[in-house]
């Protein structure tokens, strides 16, 4: 049995009308009834938001999330959503500075910081990304990419909120593209990130942290993966988009 509980949690991105996002949830519901042991999160696009979070309000072991959120509160910011917009569909979770968004929207890892601090201020927790290209990875700078994004983009958390901080470390890599990295590529990273929070934190807080892997997650890898010591879930992709495969995920996982 694992010290921190597992938290899987599935990113459909810009996938699903407010139609299919129902459909998927209520399958959800019924393959994921009797799961207990394992935090389970879904988040689906901004439009799709309000129906979920209806959907599965009185479910216990399926929590909301968010897949990204303005660092402001209001304003004259076309085109954003902030932290209290996510609250009023009771949405638990969000995820910040996922690979899309530092590749696509240039997203800083100061951006990132901002975010994370304003979710916690909000009282949500952010699920805060990091990892290397294939690029990276083969010049020998995976720690050093994950050392500078780790502390940029936790920077001015205290102990408190970075505890209740979920770190996803994905290999940019092996998102979307079939390629895993191997569990013990796996274990290697997510307890470089782990001794690192000890560093910028102490020990407490590193041990009570927990880090998801994330890259092409799928039912036959999963059980591998999650029986690493130092990974404490998933942040799912094209796996979480059918009920069937998300829950043979998370299933597999206990």
């Amino acid at each position: 049995m694992k010290e921190r509980k597992l938290i899987i949690a599935g990113n459909w991105k810009m996938n699903k009308t407010v139609a299919e996002a129902l459909a998927l949830v209520n399958n959800l519901k019924l393959e994921l009834a009797k799961v207990k042991e394992v935090d389970v999160v879904v988040c689906p696009p901004f439009t799709a938001l309000e129906s979920v979070s209806k959907a599965i309000l009185e479910m216990k072991n399926i929590r909301l999330g968010a897949q990204n959120m303005s660092e402001n509160n209001f304003g004259a910011f076309t085109g954003e959503i902030c932290a209290g917009m996510l609250k009023e569909f009771s949405v638990r979770y969000v995820i910040l500075g996922h690979s899309e968004r530092r590749q696509y929207q240039k997203e800083s890892d100061a951006l990132i910081a901002k975010k994370a601090a304003v979710a916690h201020a909000a009282t949500l927790k952010p699920i805060v990304c990091v990892g290397e290209t294939l690029a990276e990875r083969e010049a020998g700078r995976t720690e050093e990419v994950l050392e500078t994004q780790v502390r940029g983009s936790l920077a001015g958390l205290p102990r408190d909120q970075m505890v209740e901080t979920i770190v996803a470390y994905e290999p940019v890599w092996a998102i979307g593209t079939g390629k895993t990295a191997t569990t013990q590529q796996a274990q290697d990273a997510h307890a470089f990130i782990r001794e690192l929070l000890g560093k910028m934190f102490d020990a407490t807080v590193a041990k009570k942290v927990r880090i998801q892997y994330g890259g092409s997650v799928k039912p036959n890898n999963a059980k591998e993966l999650m029986g690493q010591p130092d990974v404490d879930g998933a942040l799912v992709g094209g796996a979480s988009l059918e009920a069937r495969s998300f829950a043979d995920i998370i299933k597999n996982s206990i």
